[in-house]
């Protein structure tokens, strides 16, 4: 047994191992990176529409292909080795295009994983005959990863994989500040949870047909990349659908229901108190805030406090920010935040209405705007 055979055992048992954990990942769906950030980091990969193929995930597949490449090393099957070797570099060079040109985010489980793959298929093809039997091998496992990147960009696109019914068991008290005032409001879970409309920070008009809740932090990857998903449903349907904005933050500087175990995002406090100072200073300005807030690449506390004094002056930000009303509803979110979890604490979190509750990050601006108009019948 020579030296080259070693390690392509080695390498292939090493990309079994990462695809059955990312599969594991995929189905188990947990939180990666800051506890509560959905999509960020790994997630974001694996809760895409490019986690799936034709409803069946696609590591799914690597665990299939690596199991099979085993079996031809150690039985000495040319052939379906040369098949190995094409389909899992071809699926390698596909999904590494994907996290650059669509995703433009990378999980580094899955680099790991196509590095493997990419290096088995080298040793391969620079140390076997290429006989016929090994080119049609070859030819076969082309052929496998093209029909793997057509089904993924042609087939049915998978929607949203978080869009559950929340159960009345845990769901957040009614009352409160949220639903403060004589505006007009509008309830979640059969009443258990009132919001009112015009007092709560939002995008879009308080008077629009349909009013969703959104859960958000300022730090979070994957709330900023929910900001351009939820404006562009806002402003396809501008008389339809406004969304009310409550910041949760994940910072232990005023979260309490964060473990010490989670990193959490510090600053996020600020941020928050400095976006609520400007809502209730002046309402109108604090759409232009929160987008900038949302921006990548994200402002820091001193930047974002001078942006607010431009747009509501230094006087009415300070007089704001001394409201108990920030601390309050900021306490509030995150006791919401926590109710609504149970075991999917992503954020974003969006209440779409009745008992309709979508948890993270959804697969794509377009698959979430064709959900969303299904979800409220527009």
């Amino acid at each position: 047994m020579n030296a080259r055979f070693r390690l392509l055992v080695f390498l292939s048992l090493c990309g079994l191992l990462l695809n059955v954990l990312l599969l594991y990942w995929k189905i188990t769906d947990p939180a990666h990176g800051v506890v509560g950030c959905g999509g960020g980091g790994c997630g974001e990969i694996l809760s895409s529409r490019w986690s799936m193929v034709w409803g069946i995930p696609v590591p799914a597949f690597g665990v299939a292909a690596y199991v099979l490449l085993y079996a031809a090393l150690l039985w000495r099957k040319e052939a379906a080795a040369a098949f190995c070797f094409a389909a899992i570099a071809g699926a390698a060079v596909w999904f590494i295009f994907v996290q650059t040109a669509f995703l433009r985010h990378y999980c580094p489980w899955c680099m790991a994983a196509h590095g493997i793959g990419c290096g088995i298929a080298l040793l391969g093809l620079i140390g076997d005959k290429w006989d016929l039997r090994f080119i049609h091998g070859l030819q076969a496992g082309a052929a496998a990863a093209l029909c793997l990147a057509l089904a993924q960009l042609y087939g049915p696109v998978a929607s949203s994989h978080r869009i559950d019914a929340v159960s009345s068991a845990t769901a957040a008290v009614p009352g409160g500040i949220h639903s403060r005032g004589t505006g007009r409001k509008i309830t979640f879970d059969d009443g258990k949870k009132i919001y009112d409309i015009p007092a709560l920070p939002r995008i879009g008009s308080a008077d629009a047909k349909q009013v969703m809740v959104e859960y958000f932090d300022y730090r979070c990857p994957a709330c900023r990349r929910m900001r351009g998903y939820l404006e562009a449903l806002v402003a396809k349907h501008p008389v339809d659908i406004s969304i009310l904005l409550l910041p949760v933050p994940l910072d232990h500087e005023c979260n309490s229901a964060l473990s010490p175990m989670d990193g959490g995002h510090p600053g996020s406090c600020q941020l928050t108190k400095i976006a609520l100072a400007v809502w209730r200073a002046k309402p109108e300005a604090f759409p232009v805030l929160h987008a900038r807030l949302m921006s990548d690449p994200p402002m820091d506390e001193a930047a974002a406090l001078e942006f607010a004094r431009e747009l509501t002056g230094s006087a009415k930000l300070n007089a704001a920010g001394n409201d108990p009303w920030i601390g309050e509803l900021i306490q509030a979110d995150i006791a919401d935040w926590v109710a609504f979890s149970g075991k999917t604490k992503q954020l974003p979190k969006l209440l779409i209405r009745g008992k309709r509750i979508l948890h993270g990050l959804p697969s794509g601006e377009a698959d979430f705007i064709r959900v969303m108009e299904k979800e409220l019948g527009l």
